[in-house]
């Protein structure tokens, strides 16, 4: 199966390209370039690559909480090549992809995921996950607002730090490293779990309103 993956909800724009379980493609656009660029670079490389466009079976896309402008390019380039090449769709949370990230973590342990929400605040998107025999599961809502970070959880942060945490807050910041392999994971788990979205109905997750969604109970 191939599958085009779309990582525009954040400063760091990427994209990925997989092949029977092998990423062939793993590009970061550069720090001068934003997500107008996307479709372009992703033609290029293409190009370059030798990959048709008709190859691809699968869009995953990460559908937010995120950067606005980014979610709404990334949204439509996911939803203009499955429209035009019959593609299935997948919608990944950001939080979702920001927790898997963080693999070091022990068992049962309680983690934040957070995404920034309004720069002059303390205003976050989040969800609560832990690992359970080493599989990511969201133990809470995903909510929106003002974080009261207390206690003896640890948060999980995808951007440069814009805001003065309190003293001792047990921050991890996994900026440093592709948000493609972890987003490749969820999305080999949603195609085994046969969660594809409709194209159609397709939207980035905070354009409504930000309802929160309870945990997904098996």
């Amino acid at each position: 199966m191939n599958i085009l993956l779309i990582e525009s909800s954040s400063k760091k724009i990427e994209f990925g390209y997989a092949v029977n379980d092998e990423i062939v493609v793993l590009k970061e656009l550069d720090s001068e370039n934003n997500a107008d660029s996307l479709i372009y670079m992703i033609k290029e490389i293409f190009d370059e690559k030798h990959i048709d466009f008709k190859d691809i079976d699968v869009v995953s896309l990460s559908n937010g909480p995120g950067s606005f402008t980014g979610l709404r390019i990334g949204s439509a380039i996911a939803k203009g090549i499955c429209f035009a090449l019959k593609c299935k769709l997948l919608e990944i949370s950001t939080l979702d992809i920001i927790a898997n990230k963080c693999k070091d973590l022990k068992d049962g342990e309680v983690f934040t995921s957070l995404v920034f929400s309004n720069s002059k605040s303390m205003e976050f998107y989040s969800a609560d996950y832990i690992y359970e025999n080493k599989e990511l599961k969201r133990v809470s809502e995903y909510s929106t607002g003002i974080l009261d970070i207390s206690g003896n959880k640890k948060y999980i942060i995808n951007e440069k730090n814009e805001f003065d945490f309190p003293a001792g807050s047990d921050i991890i910041n996994v900026s440093g490293f592709s948000n493609i392999r972890s987003q490749y994971e969820l999305s080999l788990k949603y195609i085994g779990e046969d969660k594809f979205a409709d194209y159609r109905l397709s939207e980035p997750f905070y354009m409504k309103t930000f309802v929160p969604l309870k945990p997904v109970k098996k």
